[in-house]
């Protein structure tokens, strides 16, 4: 009795090395049927065998290219969408619009959604702006002027819609109207028929600081003319999360377009560790958007150098745009050296560090400063070691410089029916969709008067 119960307190033992061989047996026959030490001849197949592989294979391909698929990205920015708004967006063409940006245009509408913006000298020893939305929309977008000739080759390299009023008309290389026909430009002009009744004036602001408009009008507009996309527009590249940014630390930039220091040509980038990004300032203090009252912050800043020359009387400007110049990108709150490159008109500017490899921006809004020779720009390692902005006072509103426009006679057709509903009120204004009908200028730049077009419906 006693060796029984010996024998069963044994018995899990037993039972446990018994299992072990069974499996120690089951990887012998197994490694003996993958080496082909079957009975079959060689040349049989192992179907279940086969299936389950191709089914391994097959699973882990898909989770790999699940795991590194390039999410959704603006075509312009870079920046991160849902497959929700690349759906909505994907055939969209980029949309570029002419801002002033003298004193009386501020504060700006709709600069705060912008994807790229311009900034160049035109006649008269100021700036001009050119906002280019994609991934965004605003609304109302203000204040809208005329094309100039630096700015209708930017947007041919995007292959943009163009939103201004009216055009530099000249017998020269500045002759902007000329060129948007001629090169084929898809033109949304605020003084044609087709594209005026997305433009209205905001009663508010004196002429021309007044006019207005929003993406979704010109938009609509673009569609009644037969503006289509796709985009064909050809990427910048752009740095993953979590890429550090080459380059030596640039928490503050001062460009001065005139190099003269002049507070209203003065404008400072300040970096914000915070927002990632670089907060502008001019006229004084922080530029705000006027639809949101908060300031523009841009994730890349650009200074490009170009040769300039005033090729008139009239003053207009043109750059030298192709070839390559220097430039510095300044992105992660870094400075990269380098320079930029653009063979041609129909050729995407493009920007490369001292090695010649293209630099990857900071995904998110990009500004790009062009600066003449007679412009200075200066950089500092921190925010806090930029001067003083200088003392501002802004001029009190009135009407355009008489050395800003010359006039010629005013387009004479009726307003086409507006393509939109009326806008919704603006933290501005709830102006009327009226269209622009005030004298014209050598731009067709209007006059202070308002505008008595009628509504359209």
């Amino acid at each position: 009795m006693a060796e029984l119960q010996q024998l069963l307190r044994r018995r899990p033992v037993i039972i446990a090395a018994a299992g072990l061989v069974v499996i120690i047996l089951a990887a012998i026959v197994a490694v003996v049927l993958a080496g082909g030490g079957s009975s079959a001849s060689p040349g049989d197949e192992q179907p279940t065998a086969t299936a389950t592989a191709t089914a391994t294979r097959t699973a882990t391909s898909t989770a790999t290219a699940a795991a590194t698929a390039t999410p959704f990205a603006g075509i312009l920015d870079g920046a991160p969408m849902t497959a929700d708004e690349w759906a909505a967006r994907k055939d969209l063409l980029p949309l570029a619009v002419m801002f002033d940006n003298t004193p009386n245009s501020i504060p700006h509408h709709g600069l705060g959604s912008a994807d790229l913006v311009y900034e160049a000298f035109v006649e008269g020893g100021i700036t001009r702006l050119m906002a280019v939305f994609w991934r965004r929309d605003a609304d109302p977008v203000m204040a809208v002027r005329s094309a100039r000739t630096p700015f209708v080759i930017w947007v041919d390299e995007l292959g943009a819609l163009y939103a201004h009023a009216g055009s530099a008309t000249t017998n020269n290389e500045a002759n902007a109207a000329g060129q948007i026909i001629e090169w084929g430009i898809k033109d949304l002009d605020a003084f044609k028929p087709g594209s005026n009744s997305a433009y209205y004036r905001d009663s508010s602001r004196y002429a021309p600081y007044n006019l207005a408009t929003s993406t979704a009008r010109l938009r609509a507009a673009a569609a009644a003319l037969g503006f289509q996309g796709p985009p064909a527009v050809e990427s910048w590249q752009f740095r993953n999360p979590g890429d550090p940014p080459a380059g030596t630390p640039a928490g503050g930039i001062q460009v001065d377009f005139s190099g003269r220091m002049y507070s209203w040509q003065l404008i400072q980038w300040r970096w914000d560790e915070a927002r990632n990004a670089y907060g502008r300032f001019q006229f004084g203090g922080p530029q705000v958007d006027g639809n949101t009252g908060e300031q523009l912050f841009f994730t890349t800043v650009i200074v490009m150098r170009v040769n300039s020359r005033v090729v008139d009387s009239s003053g207009h400007v043109l750059l030298d745009q192709f070839g390559e110049g220097p430039a510095t990108v300044f992105t992660g709150g870094r400075a990269i050296e380098g320079t930029w490159r653009k063979a041609d008109r129909k050729a995407r500017t493009r920007f490369y560090d001292t090695n010649g490899n293209e630099i990857a921006f900071e995904r998110g809004p990009i500004f790009i400063e062009v600066l003449g020779q007679q412009s200075d720009f200066t950089v500092t390692a921190s925010a806090a070691d930029l001067p003083p902005l200088p003392k501002y006072t802004p001029p009190p509103p009135g009407p355009a410089p008489a050395d800003d426009d010359v006039p010629t006679p005013a387009p004479t057709s009726e307003p086409s029916p507006a393509a939109t509903a009326t806008p919704t009120p603006s933290p501005v204004a709830t102006p009327p969709p009226a269209t622009p009908t005030p004298a014209a200028t050598a731009d067709q730049t209007a006059s202070p008067e308002a505008s008595t077009a009628t509504p359209a419906p």
